[in-house]
């Protein structure tokens, strides 16, 4: 069966995937690392990681010949049939459809520049701007087989200096310079490259990979000079094996960056750094390595170990390497079993850990972040206080004494003759508590999330503008001046809208964009902002981000108003796929609940968004699987098959062939599931009801403090009684 073979950068073969069950036509890369391929089985096929799983996906099932595929600097895949048919495909869904009328055997685009070729000659072809339905005009026709690379280097532009395409015999290549002003000129050809037919080209930087008939794959390098070099090649097999098609992989180490993905089948290859150090037990020098990875389900951290082999000392931490949570965590935990006990942990350096029982609390900074359990915790504190004490019962008999009682309390603990209570309060909020029920609630555990002081945030590194400015208060003069001195249309400072400047109509019209860094890969991308109304409720703010680099596309929704005088509590019974597109708004504080499941999703889980039924099904899987799988590949078989078993219910429901019921609570009632009845009627799958918060939830939200009314009372009794007051002194 033909099959797919993946090679590293030094021809190292590394996995074969048989996606087809015919030959396979074609095959591209985007820069996430997912492979495309298409066959003449009609269909075209996505493995989304190759290198590490089996994963493959299909996009489509057709009576045409799929015989090229492309993928542009953007991610977005092109593909194009024997009919003279280019698809535009993106987030692997078909955008539109472009008739170049010949039939494509091979094709690349760049900009509104297609270069595809059939068996005889390449044509260029310039689509005119502003029509995406067929208007076109025919730039240069140059003799040639497919296929066809863009290959060397490239302008400022982001446009490649050079196309390659097979001599008419197939088994020589032509270089041409990519220039429309000089009508496309051929740089060189070089004939009888092999010496059977070429079927495949790729390009990487500054070279070029050939390969077809006879299991040959040749590197060429100098394509800007008059003629070509060979650099290596390498006979795979027999002269009967024929190569039809080879994609370069690079994307799939350059996307990894800084911090790789941390892989069972990979470790091997993750390379870690080391550092002589002096070790703090003996004085002599160690080693301490460190590993940058990325923990699938979690976030990107530094692993750190030291080992000394004079005395045998080790130690071992580990610190978040990607940012800081935009809050701070408090995780409180009661321990009552032995199941408790073995919760995993994770801790960072600004973990301040305290057990409510015993009055006793591990200050921030004091340790090292770690992956650890409750026991861990416990027995780390234990060595701690034991390390002294031989010492301290010479020197201090009666500290040592009471030391040795609150040991004895702390090992009292690990026997769960009572239930104690484990509290975890972190700045950074990268601390992190198993939850062994997952995914549902787990009944012994409160997580609640805080806003920083200016001085944690300092403790932390962040600081604002104003507060690392050398001298902040010229820096605000300079501006003010600045301001009054420099016409509106020159100066690019933010200023706010003058009254009348603006009316509300235009806002509500306008499309606002700014500039934002992709949560991803960190690179500047645009926030796209609009006010809209959703009929029968209120005036929202959807909120877009696309990053160009990585692909990323989030969306977000944040209610226009305010808080609602009551809160409201949402249920929908999902029947099947009449009710999956029922509109949903889901603010920021609303929690989801799925009866049937006993599943609950906390109320900063997913965030706000403006979705559907089946959208948010989706949502909460996801944020199931990232939440649960960081720890799945050690989880028990008990907690295996509970997980396997709930998502399989999951899945059933997504499928329509379950009946749920989806309950939204939102305190400040800003949520909202579309009526399915628009003539007024109930809808009995629908059911709203309002209600009055409690203490606590107006605490959290912060209105307990908050004044509404006479706000300005309360300031002038307290100067009335101070000039009162200042009248008595002076009397």
């Amino acid at each position: 069966m033909p099959a797919t073979v993946v090679w590293s950068k030094d021809l190292r073969l590394v996995k074969e995937l048989t996606p087809h069950e015919g030959y396979i036509y074609a095959m591209a890369i985007d820069s996430k690392g997912q492979l495309y391929t298409s066959g003449c089985d009609g269909t075209i096929k996505c493995l989304t990681s190759p290198l590490t799983g089996d994963e493959c996906k299909e996009l489509l099932k057709c009576n045409d010949e799929i015989e090229c595929l492309f993928v542009d600097p953007k991610d977005n895949l092109y593909s194009g049939d024997d009919k003279g048919i280019i698809t535009m495909w993106i987030d692997q869904r078909i955008k539109y459809k472009f008739n170049v009328v010949e039939q494509v055997r091979s094709m690349a685009i760049q900009n509104n520049i297609i270069y595809s070729i059939r068996d005889n000659d390449l044509t260029v072809t310039e689509i005119i701007e502003g029509s995406a339905s067929g208007r076109f005009m025919t730039k240069a026709s140059i003799p040639g087989r497919c296929p066809v690379r863009l290959c060397g280097g490239s302008t400022e532009a982001g446009v490649f200096n050079n196309v390659a395409i097979l001599t008419r015999d197939g088994m020589g290549v032509t270089m041409i310079r990519n220039n429309k002003k000089e009508h496309y000129p051929v740089m060189w050809t070089k004939e009888n490259a092999h010496s059977m037919i070429i079927n495949a080209i790729v390009a990487q930087d500054d070279f070029l990979y050939t390969a077809g008939y006879g299991g040959v794959i040749k590197q060429w390098s100098e394509l800007d000079a008059k003629e070509p070099k060979l650099c290596d090649e390498i006979v795979l097999g027999s002269s009967g094996i024929c190569i039809n098609v080879v994609a370069k992989m690079e994307t799939l180490t350059e996307q990894n960056g800084v911090f790789p993905k941390l892989n069972v089948e990979e470790e091997p290859e993750l390379s870690a750094t080391e550092v002589e150090s002096m070790c703090m037990n003996c004085q002599e020098n160690g080693v301490t390595r460190l590993l940058l990875t990325q923990i699938p389900f979690y976030k990107e951290v530094v692993i750190m170990s030291f080992s000394c082999d004079h005395c045998g000392y080790e130690n071992n931490e580990i610190q978040p390497g990607g940012e800081i949570a935009q809050k701070g965590i408090e995780i409180r935990t009661v321990i009552a079993t032995a199941r408790d006990m073995n919760r995993r942990v994770i801790k960072s350096d600004f973990s301040a850990i305290r057990i409510e029982e015993l009055d006793f609390e591990i200050p921030a900074q004091s340790q090292k972040g770690e992956v650890t359990t409750v026991e861990g915790i416990i027995d780390r504190v234990v060595r701690g206080l034991e390390q002294d004490q031989p010492v301290r019962r010479i020197q201090h008999p009666e500290a040592a004494e009471q030391i040795d009682t609150f040991i004895v309390n702390l090992q009292a603990l690990k026997d769960l003759d009572r239930p104690f209570t484990l509290t975890i309060s972190d700045i950074s909020g990268n601390s992190f508590v198993e939850n062994p029920n997952a995914p549902q609630k787990d009944p012994a555990t409160t997580i609640s999330h805080f806003q920083r002081t200016k001085e944690q945030n300092h403790l932390l590194g962040i600081f604002t503008h104003d507060e690392v400015a050398d001298e902040p208060s010229k820096v605000s003069a300079e501006c003010a001046k600045l301001e009054n001195g420099v016409p509106e249309e020159v100066d690019s400072l933010l200023k706010p809208i003058r009254e009348g400047a603006w009316p509300l109509e235009e806002l509500q019209g306008e499309v606002l964009q700014f500039q934002t860094n992709c949560p991803e890969c960190a690179v500047a991308c645009d926030t796209n902002m609009k006010v809209t109304t959703i009929p029968h409720f209120k005036e929202v703010v959807i909120m877009a981000t696309v990053c160009d680099n990585c692909g990323l596309r989030t969306n977000e929704v944040k209610p226009g108003g305010g808080i609602e005088e009551q809160g409201v509590k949402i249920e929908v019974t999902v029947r099947g796929r009449i009710d999956f597109a029922r509109d949903v708004l889901k603010s920021e504080s609303c929690s989801l609940y799925i009866r049937e499941l006993e599943c609950e999703v906390g109320a900063g889980a997913l965030g706000g968004r403006f979705t559907t039924i089946e959208g948010l099904l989706m949502a909460m899987r996801e944020q199931l699987v990232e939440s649960t799988g960081m720890f799945m590949d050690s989880n028990d078989k008990e907690t295996k098959e509970r997980m396997d078993k709930f998502f399989g219910q999951l899945d059933a429901a997504i499928g329509g062939n379950k009946e749920l019921t989806i309950v939204m609570d939102d305190p400040t009632g800003n949520s909202y599931v579309q009526s399915l009845n628009d003539d007024g009627t109930p809808d009995t799958a629908l059911r709203i009801i309002r209600y009055h918060r409690s203490y606590d939830q107006n605490e959290e939200l912060g209105l307990n403090d908050m004044k509404t009314e006479n706000y300005g009372e309360e300031q002038q009794q307290e100067e009335v009684v101070g000039a009162e007051e200042a009248g008595k002194v002076d009397s």
